[in-house]
């Protein structure tokens, strides 16, 4: 399947009522939701019980979800999903009700486990408000970078450099990056915490990723960053 931000009509809060998709993609987004609430690798736990809960004295509670964006990754073409996640709470009848709201950009890793990485707001609706695509605007977000150059692995990015940086080189040769990424590289050079590799090769020591093996240059290793979230609906460890 694959579909192209235009296709779609949204509601007013720019939201995308899933009455106005395909039954089949209404199915595909349901079942990635669900699969992401459940999902084995959530940082916190209980996070995704939706529905509604009240007593006689006015105290509510209710967990509920909406599309913002659909379509497929750049690279492995599989299907991808944007949800905000809005939890309303009262209380008391006489008190104010207080919303609050977390993004999530929704898909599928290599061995099929589900990720939902945690992504700004002003990100997605600027995008929508521009008639760009809220997906690659989260991806290209997520890795400061355009996400169609970079060689990815999970939540790690190996970037191509113009020319070779300037910062010092280091006598190793292997990094262990997130605590899971195993880097080789011909060269490697580091100013700060930031890392350069010259034809580098990643290996994943879970397995969840395929290895990743670059040119013979220059790439800048990044880290995807994720939006700060409200701990009722947290991200998965991707």
């Amino acid at each position: 399947m694959n579909i192209t931000h235009n296709d779609i009509l949204r509601g007013t809060y720019n939201e995308i009522p899933l009455s106005r998709l395909t039954p089949e993609t209404q199915e595909q987004v349901r079942l990635l939701v669900a699969a992401a609430g459940h999902a084995s690798k959530v940082d916190e736990h209980g996070s995704w019980d939706f529905g509604i809960e009240s007593n006689k004295k006015g105290r509510v509670e209710s967990l509920n979800w909406d599309l913002y964006g659909l379509g497929n990754d750049v690279h492995s073409g599989k299907f991808l999903a944007i949800i905000q996640i809005r939890r309303f709470y009262r209380h008391k009848s006489s008190y104010y009700p207080e919303i609050r709201k977390n993004y999530f950009l929704l898909g599928h890793n290599e061995d099929n486990s589900v990720f939902a990485h945690s992504v700004e707001s002003a990100v997605i609706h600027s995008a929508i408000r521009r008639g760009a695509d809220p997906i690659l605007a989260c991806q290209n977000w997520i890795f400061g970078t355009d996400y169609a150059k970079v060689l990815r692995q999970g939540d790690l990015a190996l970037i191509p450099c113009s020319k070779r940086p300037s910062a010092p080189r280091i006598a190793k040769r292997t990094a262990l990056i997130e605590k899971s990424h195993q880097l080789k590289a011909n060269i490697l050079r580091q100013a700060g915490d930031q890392l350069y590799a010259k034809n580098p090769y990643l290996v994943h020591q879970p397995g969840t990723h395929p290895e990743v093996q670059g040119e013979n240059r220059w790439y800048k290793v990044a880290v995807g960053q994720r939006a700060d979230f409200w701990h009722f609906a947290a991200p998965t460890v991707d």
